[in-house]
């Protein structure tokens, strides 16, 4: 089943949404700063300006929630298998996600409302909440994801089919019961829609997980949320700084210029701070719970050694780099052993997986299942291996493309800090009239960085779409319209509309809003 054009619809959905996001989450830090210029200087320019960001962030922030709305039914409907997830280990960080949206809402209401009614500091504190509440809702979003890329709680799940996979935690899921489902996965060739959209499986199946709590917990999720969060935070702050910068450059009011140093000192620590300590510590978990995502990044096709690497990454310049050979070493270490009789060693057998499919009601081909009780262990592996070995190229490419945007967008801060605070500098005069360019260079760069990390992060999974344990085809909709072209392009145009739309009436108001 090809499932690529989905795969497409689903990204440039994400995508969209992401832009949006971004301004959710950098335009309150530039709002904030701005009140509070007003409030040290009573001077009504810095008023007005806030007041046009909030108009912006107010359009935008609905804008958000209806592509939002886009991707969250869309990705439940277009890959139902999902609700596996979502029913037990991600309901938690989804449940508290949408509180923390709700107050969002409710904040921003509060804001827009009171603003220029109440003292000025009051309004920053309205929206400080707002904006830790938007923070909180991207952790939380961003801990599902972090637990899709590495399921912790699922113990050894994983590292059964694939011995180079390190073990996911603690063991809390019922074995026999997630192994019943593969095989009936693997058995009738279906999407797990097709098994858990009948309604005896709750009763026949049951509980799959000892603590629903666990995706909060986990050692990826914490540098993963920082680093993805922070992110968000210097794209919205640098589209702030490139609007400013412009009209700095078209007015010549210094003013203008004001504006742009009352933010540019947060935008500067989070971009030396993003790729030296968050991106680093980003990248050993990487090297820790996704070894097929680091051999991708690296185009580590085979075992290699690299000094620099190897400190920077393991801390130990003689640390070989992991590559795919090594991956299939370790298949093999599966010998001819089947699934039939790893099911055997968790107490399933033929007739018990037969019973359990009669009983969900789901039909099965006794020699198709023959078939896969009788398949090697190692035959899975190097099969699955090979699709993640295919996807080296275009993962390596993004990722050095996206370490060559953090460089510049770093690079670039640092001559806009310089061109700011120290104008007196002879290299500061020479390159004053820069300061827009540079402000150009880091929205550029950090967006470069920012999508196309995201971009490795999710191919780098795809070969499992919970990292070890599902692929795309096996969560997919089995409604064939949803992966019909018409249907897919259909859908594309609407988030088009909608995404530049909502563009377009924020750069009216950006350019023709005076407050």
């Amino acid at each position: 089943m090809d499932v690529s054009i989905l795969l497409r619809l689903s990204a440039l959905g994400i995508y969209v949404h992401s832009v949006f996001v971004s301004i959710t989450l950098g335009f309150p830090i530039a709002i904030m700063a701005l009140l509070y210029k007003f409030y040290r200087t009573q001077d009504d320019f810095y008023f007005r300006a806030a007041k046009k960001m909030t108009v912006i962030l107010a359009i935008n922030f609905a804008l958000g929630a209806v592509t939002g709305t886009l991707v969250e039914f869309g990705l439940v409907q277009a890959w139902p298998g999902t609700i596996f997830a979502i029913a037990s280990f991600v309901f938690a960080p989804l449940a508290l996600e949408l509180i923390a949206f709700a107050n969002e809402v409710a904040l921003l209401v509060l804001f827009i409302a009171t603003l220029g009614k109440i003292r000025p500091m009051f309004s920053f504190a309205i929206i400080l909440v707002y904006w830790i509440f938007a923070a909180i809702s991207g952790v939380f979003i961003t801990t599902v994801n972090s637990w899709l890329g590495v399921p912790w709680g699922t113990g050894v799940v994983a590292h059964t089919f694939y011995p180079f996979i390190p073990v996911f935690g603690p063991q809390l899921l019922d074995v026999q019961k997630i192994l019943i489902l593969k095989i009936l996965l693997l058995a009738t060739n279906q999407p797990l829609q097709s098994i858990i959209q009948n309604p005896e499986v709750s009763s026949k199946i049951g509980v799959i997980l000892a603590d629903p709590l666990i995706a909060l917990n986990h050692p990826y999720a914490f540098w993963s949320n920082v680093h993805n969060v922070v992110a968000g935070f210097i794209v919205g702050l640098s589209i702030a700084l490139v609007a400013w910068t412009h009209r700095y450059r078209k007015t010549g009011d210094a003013r203008y210029l004001s504006i742009v140093k009352s933010f540019l000192p947060m935008l500067l620590v989070m971009l030396l701070l993003q790729p030296t300590i968050f991106g680093h510590f980003m990248g050993e978990q990487v090297v820790n719970y996704n070894p097929t995502k680091f051999a991708m990044m690296e185009n580590a096709r085979h075992t290699y050694n690299d000094p620099i690497m190897a400190t920077i990454v393991y801390g130990d310049p003689l640390h070989p780099i992991i590559g795919f050979d090594e991956f299939y070493r370790k298949c093999n270490l599966h010998g001819d052993k089947t699934i039939g009789e790893l099911a055997k060693e968790v107490g399933i057998d033929e007739n018990e997986i037969l019973s359990v499919s009669k009983a969900i009601g789901v039909e099965i081909n006794n020699k198709r299942l023959k078939e896969v009780l009788e398949t090697k262990l190692k035959d899975v592996c190097f099969t699955d291996v090979k699709r993640a070995e295919e996807k080296i190229p275009i993962v390596h490419a993004l990722y050095y493309t996206k370490l060559s945007g953090g460089v510049l967008a770093f690079l670039s801060v640092i001559l806009s800090t310089l061109v700011v605070y120290f104008p007196a500098n002879r290299l500061s005069k020479k390159l004053n009239n820069k300061l827009f360019i540079f402000a150009l260079l880091i929205f550029l760069s950090s967006t470069i960085a920012a999508t196309f990390g995201w971009a490795v992060r999710e191919i780098g999974r795809k070969p499992w779409t919970i990292y070890g344990l599902l692929w795309p085809e096996e969560i997919v909709s089995i409604n064939t319209v949803a992966l019909s072209s018409p249907f897919v392009y259909f859908l594309s145009a609407i988030i088009l509309v909608v995404g530049f739309g909502g563009l377009f009436a924020m750069y009216i108001v950006a350019t023709r809003y005076e407050g």
